[in-house]
């Protein structure tokens, strides 16, 4: 398969400034993370808050500039590229952002909303502008009346398929996807994994996937990348794989299931999520870590292949 996105070595550091009283502190979001996105696969990207998730999102867009590493989209190296020409490269890669009620300028019209990339990318599309709108919102499974209705007047489901629409207007090949499902209620959230399952098999997409909910991205997704603390801690290939990582099957055996046969007893995860400015020596999951020896407080254990797939423990499963 052919690669969509390549992404080395990506890093971003923020350094919060000092004062009179207080130090500069600096902390790494994202710690040196790589994979490979193939056209047409869909990788989820997991963990709690906090685990800089959603700013690998905006660092693969450049939304915000990464301090170190590579982005390669189609081959063409995106760090290279001038405001000017980033702007041109975001038709064919756009974003669907979590909280649909702040994603939409409150004074647009559906219409407005959804026709927005054409006005940023100074395009026109090939039609007349309703018939574009009108086309957009029935491929998100909208009525078309909707065009002319404000935001508030909408549901969050709906608001949420307005931005899809808008993300889809320039026909791009790649989605980038933060938590799009957790802002909406359960039944609302069917319904949008649901549509963007049929878009990608109607048009092609490649989706890069975040969220907290590993049972949605095993469900969802081709591949996962499991992060904690600004690294991946686990890339599983296949999502039917057993986890590896200590983390990783936390989040897996917290996973509800109906069926008691398969329900487990499950450890809680013990100690506190280390801070972001001050992680310890050696692995930054230790203190929670059950399987916790000497080596993992003196030495960060770096992502390698193991016998299934790659897993940054000193301890694998």
């Amino acid at each position: 398969m052919t690669n969509l996105l390549e992404v080395r070595n990506l890093s971003k550091k923020f350094v919060t400034p000092g004062g009179p009283f207080r130090k500069a502190r600096a902390m790494h979001a994202v710690n040196d993370v790589s994979f490979d996105l193939a056209k047409g696969r869909v990788i989820g990207v997991v963990g709690e808050s906090g685990c800089g998730k959603s700013t690998l999102a905006r660092l693969i867009l450049r939304l915000i500039e990464p301090s170190a590493g590579e982005l390669r989209f189609e081959g063409e190296d995106l760090r290279a590229k001038t405001s000017s020409q980033m702007r041109k490269l975001r038709a064919d890669m756009q974003m669907v952002f979590q909280d649909p009620y702040s994603a939409i300028d409150p004074r647009y019209t559906v219409a407005r909303a959804v026709m927005e990339p054409f006005v940023v990318q100074g395009r026109s599309p090939e039609g007349s502008v309703d018939k574009e709108v009108a086309s957009l919102l029935t491929m998100v499974g909208l009525n078309a009346g909707l065009a002319s209705s404000f935001p508030h007047q909408i549901s969050g489901g709906q608001k949420q398929r307005v931005g899809i629409a808008r993300a889809l207007a320039l026909r791009p090949s790649l989605l980038v996807l933060d938590e799009p499902t957790a802002s909406l209620d359960v039944s609302v959230q069917a319904q949008i994994i649901s549509l963007l399952e049929q878009l990608r098999d109607d048009l092609g997409l490649t989706y890069l996937f975040i969220s907290h909910d590993l049972s949605l991205v095993r469900y969802f997704c081709d591949e996962i990348l499991v992060m904690y603390l600004g690294r991946v801690v686990e890339a599983l290939p296949d999502t039917d794989l057993p986890a590896r990582h200590p983390y990783t099957k936390t989040l897996m055996d917290s996973t509800f299931t109906p069926d008691p046969k398969q329900r487990r007893v499950i450890a809680p995860l013990e100690g506190e999520v280390p801070s972001p400015f001050n992680l310890p020596p050696g692995c930054a999951f230790a203190d929670r870590c059950p399987y916790t020896t000497a080596i993992c407080r003196t030495e960060t254990p770096i992502l390698t292949s193991g016998t299934t797939h790659p897993v940054a423990c000193h301890h694998p499963l």
